[in-house]
């Protein structure tokens, strides 16, 4: 459905700045929902999440509830944070390589998505036929249970092990970035092969029953809708309804083979990893609204309980830990154990980013971080290239429950800031 309505409106080639959109988009207001998807209110709308979530609920929480003070120092981080952000956004620092002028490597298009999609191909053959197996094929056959899929879902990209973990690392670099940012390139000029691509790509992000993974195909193309333009309530409604359709179905599969006892369950257990959901409607209430702000806590609980509350100095960073000569720190399955009771070595319990900061560099390293992140949006907003633009929300989403180190390391977005700085993909390359 996405796929199709936008293939309406792009345009065949050229620069979609609003100053060259088409007359009757230019002067139209943007609508309610264009004015939450375009970059230049990407930051105050993820500042304006991550105060409700996690500085406003967990301050009620603490002042109302017999909880840790956990609560009350996470919601005083996120405060940092967000004013951080707020203030890295006005560093002009890099302004001048969004001028028309600032030089630039320039890429063909057709050489740069050819390159793209000929990997993206070789890396899901051998990621298949590698595979011991298809998560999403057991959950429709039925039958197992949701520590089953748990399992096939961690061996089928985070249990390699040998060279074969080189698969995990690519897949995060080309799924969160480099291959939403060519779909968005394809639906720009209208290209043949727009339609297959992004089937392509969404039959992968399901495939392994990643439940939100399909996001960054969605996310970029409501973004480029609401960038030129074409963001109308008949459009945008539609997609988040199958959005949230689609996630209650991966969901309620992954919990197929449930019996579901909820009878020792107490109210009081909603913001722990103690308390079971009845269905699935009621997992993903949960797991979105409730599960981001237990983790965040439990990782400053585990921080203090079993390190002393010292700055880990970027010791939960694989790359950080090597280049420092340090042991790394697995701080996310730490958290993990804490809150389910035992040791697992493809499952993970990540907070948001804030909260890596703290628990690596302390006040500094949440300042530091804010800084840069909203430097990061201010790019996103000042640049032309609307590739590049319409990944701010995929950046915001990944951040909401994630270390900004391992994102940018992992994920490619390290690639794609200079990318966004320093190449210019255009139809000849000139």
């Amino acid at each position: 459905m996405t796929a199709k309505i936008i293939d309406k409106h792009c345009a065949q080639d050229g620069d979609l700045r609003p100053q060259h959109l088409p007359q009757n988009s230019k002067t139209r207001q943007l609508n309610l929902f264009e004015k939450a998807l375009v970059p230049q209110n990407g930051l105050f709308i993820f500042s304006a999440i991550l105060l409700v979530v996690y500085a406003i609920a967990p301050a009620a929480v603490y002042l109302i509830a017999p909880v840790g003070e956990s609560f009350l120092l996470l919601s005083l981080i996120t405060i940092c944070a967000v004013t951080s952000m707020l203030l890295g956004s006005q560093i002009s620092l890099f302004d001048s390589r969004f001028k028309p002028s600032a030089p630039r490597l320039a890429i063909d298009r057709r050489v740069f998505i050819a390159v793209t999609w000929l990997i993206f191909i070789a890396f899901v053959l051998i990621t298949f036929s590698t595979a011991p197996s298809i998560p999403i094929w057991t959950a429709l056959r039925g039958g197992a249970t949701s520590n089953e899929l748990s399992q096939e879902r961690g061996e089928f990209l985070k249990g390699r092990e040998g060279a074969g973990i080189a698969l995990l690392y690519i897949s995060t670099f080309l799924v969160n970035t480099i291959v939403p940012y060519s779909i968005v390139l394809l639906y720009r000029v209208k290209s043949s092969l727009r339609h297959w691509a992004a089937a392509v790509f969404f039959l992968f992000c399901i495939s392994f029953m990643q439940k939100a993974l399909f996001l960054n195909l969605i996310l970029p193309l409501l973004v480029f809708l609401a960038i030129t333009r074409k963001l109308s309530t008949k459009i945008f409604l539609p997609v988040i309804f199958g959005t949230v359709g689609l996630l209650l179905l991966t969901t309620a599969l992954s919990l197929a083979g449930e019996g579901g006892d909820t009878s020792n369950t107490r109210s009081s257990d909603y913001l722990t990893a103690l308390y079971a959901p009845s269905n699935p409607i009621d997992y993903f209430i949960w797991r979105a609204a409730a599960v981001p702000i237990f983790t965040a806590t439990d990782t400053l609980v585990v921080h203090s309980e079993q390190f002393g509350s010292r700055p880990l100095m970027g010791a939960t960073s694989t790359l950080i830990s090597s280049i420092l000569g340090i042991e790394r720190i697995n701080l996310e399955r730490f958290v993990f154990e804490h809150q389910f009771g035992g040791w697992n070595d493809t499952a993970n319990s990540n907070a948001v980013f804030c909260i890596d900061a703290y628990v690596n560099f302390g006040w500094p390293g949440v300042v530091i971080f804010g800084l840069i992140i909203g430097l990061t949006f201010r790019w996103f907003k000042i640049s032309t290239d609307i590739g590049f633009q319409s990944l701010w929300l995929i950046f915001a989403f990944v951040l909401f429950s994630a270390p900004l180190i391992g994102m940018l390391l992992s994920n490619g977005f390290a690639y794609m800031l200079l990318h966004g700085l320093y190449i210019r993909v255009d139809r000849h390359g000139t």
